[in-house]
């Protein structure tokens, strides 16, 4: 990719993206243009401007601090493109999120959420067969309101409670799905999601129940309990639960737990404790799992009774999306 044509081809070839060009029209710092061939387009409506570096030597750090310079006052998307590249700084700008290109071996966009590594003329697309638990507490969230359209990843992330870098990841994976979109202003990432019912049906359709496994216990104490199974039915429903309590915990939780010492038989038993691998108190409502979860946990449930708590907990979900249309 020694010239713009090059750079554009193997783009084309590899993404059967159209490249538009345009006239750069920011003044930037001389020690910048000094520094990079930069080459403006737009690709698919998105504004694009690539940065072929012309040294090679010179520190990561520099070419990272050069993108932040860029992106803001020309309002677009920034990628850097290198003749080579060490998989040290490879790995590097990936866990920053930052766009490259790399000659005739690897293209890194994350605000185009695409990943493409090629070799031999191969090609290889960056898709995801299942919901990451990240994306799936994500899509739960919104269909809870607990985040709304053109949320910010950092919020996101306070509502989850996952650092950004995981709340990227997720959304990779919502994006690869079609159930997001994402806009880009300025340097900040708007995300909006497909419809509430739309949402919801896919989660339906493709289930995951969070309970990673289940035992028995005769005592449980705990300051932040919170109930699943029919003991959460039994709080979101006219549902009588006779069975003994079920209580919801996360899979850290366990660590601080000596199982082999607790653990009884179910029949002599007064807690059953499910697993999960998330934190089950994330979006609870009076101290019971969110009946967005409880819906999953009795899919293939064949008893007229609870048929009919599920079916009056689906109702209300259902009435409060056309809610909030």
């Amino acid at each position: 990719m020694k010239t713009k044509k090059d750079l554009f081809n193997y783009i084309k070839i590899s993404t059967n993206w159209n490249i538009n060009e345009k006239v750069l029209n920011v003044n930037l710092p001389i020690y910048i243009k000094s520094a990079y061939e930069l080459w403006n387009t737009q690709i698919a409506g998105v504004d694009v401007l690539f940065l072929k570096i012309k040294d090679s030597n010179i520190d990561m750090r520099i070419h990272q601090n050069a993108v932040k310079k860029i992106e803001e006052p020309c309002s677009c998307n920034t990628v850097l493109v290198f003749e080579k590249l060490d998989n040290r700084n490879s790995n590097s700008l990936i866990k920053k999120h930052i766009s490259f290109i790399v000659q005739n071996k690897q293209i890194y966009i994350p605000f185009a959420l695409t990943q493409i590594k090629t070799e031999d003329k191969k090609i290889n697309l960056k898709r995801f067969n299942q919901l990451s638990v990240d994306a799936d507490m994500i899509l739960v969230s919104y269909l809870d309101n607990r985040i709304t359209n053109k949320i910010m990843i950092k919020d996101i992330a306070s509502v989850i409670n996952k650092d950004s870098r995981m709340v990227s990841k997720a959304l990779d994976v919502l994006l690869s799905m079609k159930l997001i979109s994402i806009e880009k202003v300025g340097r900040s990432k708007h995300i909006y999601f497909e419809s509430k019912k739309e949402i919801y049906y896919y989660l339906k359709k493709h289930i995951q129940v969070p309970i990673k496994y289940s035992f028995y216990v005769n005592e449980y104490s705990s300051n932040n309990i919170v109930y699943s199974g029919y003991t959460a039915l039994s709080i979101y429903s006219s549902f009588i639960d006779a069975t003994i309590k079920t209580i919801a915990i996360d899979n850290k939780e366990v660590k601080s737990l000596n199982i082999k010492e607790i653990e009884c038989e179910k029949e002599s038993a007064k807690y059953k404790i499910e697993v999960w691998d998330r934190n089950p108190s994330l979006f609870s409502k009076d101290k019971a799992i969110n009946p967005l979860y409880l819906l999953r946990l009795f899919t293939n449930i064949d008893d007229e009774r609870t048929e009919y708590a599920l079916d009056e907990i689906e109702e209300e979900i259902i009435n409060k999306f056309e809610d909030n249309k």
